[in-house]
Protein backbone atom coordinates (compact mmCIF):
# COMPACT_ATOMS: atom_id res chain seq x y z
CA UNK A 1 0.00 0.00 0.00
CA UNK A 2 1.40 3.34 -1.02
CA UNK A 3 1.80 6.27 1.36
CA UNK A 4 -0.86 8.87 0.50
CA UNK A 5 1.45 11.85 1.01
CA UNK A 6 4.04 10.37 -1.37
CA UNK A 7 1.30 9.67 -3.92
CA UNK A 8 0.06 13.27 -3.75
CA UNK A 9 3.57 14.67 -4.19
CA UNK A 10 4.25 12.40 -7.17
CA UNK A 11 0.97 13.40 -8.83
CA UNK A 12 1.89 17.08 -8.34
CA UNK A 13 5.21 16.50 -10.11
CA UNK A 14 3.32 14.87 -12.99
CA UNK A 15 1.00 17.87 -13.25
CA UNK A 16 -2.13 15.81 -12.60
CA UNK A 17 -5.49 17.34 -11.69
CA UNK A 18 -8.47 15.62 -10.08
CA UNK A 19 -12.17 16.48 -9.88
CA UNK A 20 -12.52 14.75 -6.54
CA UNK A 21 -10.37 13.63 -3.66
CA UNK A 22 -11.35 11.54 -0.65
CA UNK A 23 -8.82 11.84 2.17
CA UNK A 24 -9.24 9.03 4.65
CA UNK A 25 -5.89 9.00 6.48
CA UNK A 26 -5.18 6.93 9.57
CA UNK A 27 -4.71 8.76 12.88
CA UNK A 28 -1.24 7.23 13.20
CA UNK A 29 0.96 4.58 11.67
CA UNK A 30 4.44 3.17 11.21
CA UNK A 31 6.47 3.21 8.01
CA UNK A 32 8.48 0.27 6.63
CA UNK A 33 11.62 1.57 8.34
CA UNK A 34 9.97 2.12 11.71
CA UNK A 35 9.21 5.81 11.17
CA UNK A 36 6.19 7.07 13.09
CA UNK A 37 3.39 8.93 11.33
CA UNK A 38 0.79 11.06 13.13
CA UNK A 39 -2.04 12.80 11.33
CA UNK A 40 -1.61 15.93 13.41
CA UNK A 41 1.99 16.26 12.19
CA UNK A 42 1.23 15.88 8.47
CA UNK A 43 -2.33 17.02 7.78
CA UNK A 44 -1.45 20.64 6.95
CA UNK A 45 1.21 19.58 4.44
CA UNK A 46 -1.21 17.10 2.88
CA UNK A 47 -3.97 19.71 2.60
CA UNK A 48 -1.57 22.25 1.06
CA UNK A 49 -0.64 19.73 -1.64
CA UNK A 50 -4.22 18.51 -2.21
CA UNK A 51 -5.31 22.08 -2.99
CA UNK A 52 -2.95 22.02 -5.97
CA UNK A 53 -4.25 18.63 -7.19
CA UNK A 54 -7.90 19.64 -7.41
CA UNK A 55 -9.28 20.96 -10.70
CA UNK A 56 -9.75 24.74 -10.51
CA UNK A 57 -13.26 24.73 -11.97
CA UNK A 58 -15.08 21.66 -10.66
CA UNK A 59 -14.11 19.56 -7.69
CA UNK A 60 -15.12 17.98 -4.41
CA UNK A 61 -13.23 17.06 -1.27
CA UNK A 62 -14.12 14.69 1.54
CA UNK A 63 -11.84 14.55 4.59
CA UNK A 64 -12.31 11.91 7.28
CA UNK A 65 -10.26 12.11 10.46
CA UNK A 66 -10.16 9.27 12.94
CA UNK A 67 -8.13 11.07 15.58
CA UNK A 68 -10.36 11.96 18.51
CA UNK A 69 -8.06 14.97 18.97
CA UNK A 70 -9.75 16.57 15.94
CA UNK A 71 -13.00 18.41 16.61
CA UNK A 72 -15.39 19.53 13.89
CA UNK A 73 -14.18 23.10 14.50
CA UNK A 74 -10.57 22.05 13.85
CA UNK A 75 -11.57 20.27 10.62
CA UNK A 76 -13.65 23.28 9.56
CA UNK A 77 -10.74 25.65 10.19
CA UNK A 78 -8.30 23.35 8.40
CA UNK A 79 -10.47 23.18 5.27
CA UNK A 80 -11.33 26.89 5.29
CA UNK A 81 -7.64 27.76 5.64
CA UNK A 82 -6.76 25.51 2.70
CA UNK A 83 -9.80 26.51 0.59
CA UNK A 84 -10.69 30.12 1.54
CA UNK A 85 -13.41 30.38 -1.13
CA UNK A 86 -15.33 27.31 0.07
CA UNK A 87 -19.07 28.04 0.13
CA UNK A 88 -20.85 24.85 1.16
CA UNK A 89 -18.66 23.22 3.77
CA UNK A 90 -20.32 20.56 5.90
CA UNK A 91 -18.70 19.01 8.97
CA UNK A 92 -19.94 16.38 11.37
CA UNK A 93 -19.19 13.46 13.61
CA UNK A 94 -18.28 9.97 12.45
CA UNK A 95 -19.76 7.37 14.79
CA UNK A 96 -21.14 3.88 15.13
CA UNK A 97 -24.57 3.31 16.59
CA UNK A 98 -24.33 0.68 19.33
CA UNK A 99 -27.15 -1.81 19.84
CA UNK A 100 -27.75 -0.11 23.19
CA UNK A 101 -28.57 3.09 21.33
CA UNK A 102 -25.51 5.11 22.29
CA UNK A 103 -23.27 6.62 19.63
CA UNK A 104 -19.63 5.51 19.68
CA UNK A 105 -17.39 8.34 18.39
CA UNK A 106 -14.91 7.55 15.63
CA UNK A 107 -13.80 10.95 14.36
CA UNK A 108 -14.89 13.93 12.30
CA UNK A 109 -15.58 14.57 8.61
CA UNK A 110 -15.56 17.65 6.42
CA UNK A 111 -16.82 17.88 2.84
CA UNK A 112 -17.60 20.41 0.15
CA UNK A 113 -17.92 20.70 -3.61
CA UNK A 114 -17.58 23.28 -6.34
CA UNK A 115 -19.42 22.56 -9.58
CA UNK A 116 -20.34 24.76 -12.51
CA UNK A 117 -24.04 25.31 -12.95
Amino acid sequence: VEDALKFVKRELKRGKKYNGIILDPPAFGHGPNGEKWKLEDHIQEMMRDVVQLLDDEEHFLILNTYSLGFSSVIVENLIKTSFPQVQNLETGELYLQATSGIKLPLGVFGKFNKFLK
